[in-house]
Formats: structure tokens, sequence, C-alpha cells
């Protein structure tokens, strides 16, 4: 049952990327609030969209610094996101 549920949250949040990608068009930015929320989304759902993330802050530190940014600001507040997002840091950073 968690299988086909992480399923449909994948593919509802496909759906959203590539709706989010088309409103980024329009003159209100609605396209920014879509493309985050599919993206929490599918890091929620999916592990390989959690080890892609990991790769790509274990490769460009700019990233690594925004997201790190990002989790200090989820840390309080939304506890089960900031787990999902602190599980992608790039395996120097765990010890800190």
């Amino acid at each position: 049952m968690r299988r086909l549920r992480d399923w449909l949250i994948t593919l509802i949040a496909l759906v959203g990327l590539l709706l989010g990608v088309v409103l980024l068009l329009s003159p209100i930015p609605v396209g920014l609030l879509v493309l985050t929320i599919s993206l929490v989304a599918l890091l929620y759902a999916n592990k390989r969209s959690r080890h892609l993330l990991q790769q790509a802050r274990s490769r460009w530190h700019k990233i690594n610094h925004t997201v790190y940014k990002v989790e200090k600001l989820l840390e309080r507040r939304f506890r089960r996101l900031w787990s999902v997002i602190s599980s992608t840091r790039p395996h120097e950073d765990r010890n800190d």
C-alpha cells in the first residue's frame, strides 16, 4: 500500500513539475510555487530523487549551501520535511 502511495505522489509531483514549468511563463509567479511544492513531494516520496540531490550537493557547493540554508529554516517548523532534506547531505557534511 505504501508503495502505491509513493508511486501516486511521484506521478502527481512529475505532473506538477511540468505544470510549474508552463506556469513560469505566466505573468503571475505561481509557477515557482508549484515547482517548489512538486520538488518537495518528489523528495518525500522518491528515494532516487533524494540520491540525486545528495550527489548534486556533494558536487556543487553552491547548491549545498542553498539547501543548507533551507534546512535551517525548516528545522523548527517542518520536522518531517527537514529530516528528508537533511538526509541528502553530502557524506563529508554528516559529521557536523
